[in-house]
């Protein structure tokens, strides 16, 4: 397997990547975009190889990628991309909804001009994403977007939770889009989120963010959609 290197969206919010943190964007990347198969190995030695780096240094990437879900770690049987089920990715989707609803109605009353500041940063980096045709980037930045905003309601104990529904279902919009969707479609969507933030109104919020995620999952990913659907029936 040869791995695309990239970089990730907050590169330059901190420091420049080490290269742990290089092997952990290209293979979580990989996995993300559908472009490396569930059950597939993951030697050490190999990636190393590749990245010129030693197997220390990719044991570290596979060990946060493991505490995401998306690889499994088995001793001496090595490691392979694992990937949620479509039943799993259903109870994700209802659980983040409920978190960003609830959070939200927590956040719009903390959130202050710097916040709002960093939101819109996000929303225009979404947009260079989209230009600079990168889906990683865009899911990556849908992401810190959500999870700056959840940040604020000062729920911090459930963040990790939200975290790990959010990634689990990219896999299933981002990472698996039907053929020609706008990537357009998911960064307008959250100008009413921010909107609804702005004015203070966190019925309005939670309305847009509950809107927002129900509409990527039914441009992104019917099959989801109609999961959901029969789950509630």
């Amino acid at each position: 397997m040869i791995f695309a290197k990239t970089k990730s969206p907050d590169e330059n919010r901190f420091s420049s990547l080490t290269k742990g943190n290089v092997v952990y964007h290209a293979i979580r990347r990989a996995i993300l975009l559908r472009e490396v198969d569930a059950g597939e190995p993951l030697t050490e030695q190999q990636v190393g190889k590749e990245f010129n780096c030693s197997q220390g240094t990719v044991r570290e990437a596979l060990m946060r990628l493991q505490e995401e879900g998306l690889v499994q770690r088995r001793g001496y049987r090595g490691t392979t991309v694992s990937r949620s089920s479509l039943t799993e990715v259903v109870q994700m989707a209802e659980i983040r909804i409920k978190l960003e609803v609830e959070g939200i109605h927590h956040s719009a009353k903390r959130l202050r001009e710097k916040n709002f500041a960093e939101l819109e940063s996000y929303l225009n980096e979404m947009d260079a994403a989209v230009e600079n045709d990168d889906p990683y980037a865009l899911s990556e930045l849908d992401r810190l977007f959500h999870l700056s905003v959840f940040h604020s309601s000062g729920l911090q104990s459930l963040e990790p939770i939200l975290t790990r529904c959010m990634l689990h279902m990219h896999l299933y919009t981002f990472g698996n889009p039907p053929e020609n969707t706008d990537m357009l479609i998911p960064t307008v969507a959250h100008a009413p989120i921010l909107e609804g933030l702005r004015q203070g109104d966190s019925e309005k919020a939670a309305e847009a963010v509950r809107n927002h995620i129900l509409a990527t999952i039914h441009l992104w990913s019917p099959s989801l959609e109609s999961a959901m659907a029969a789950h509630s029936e």
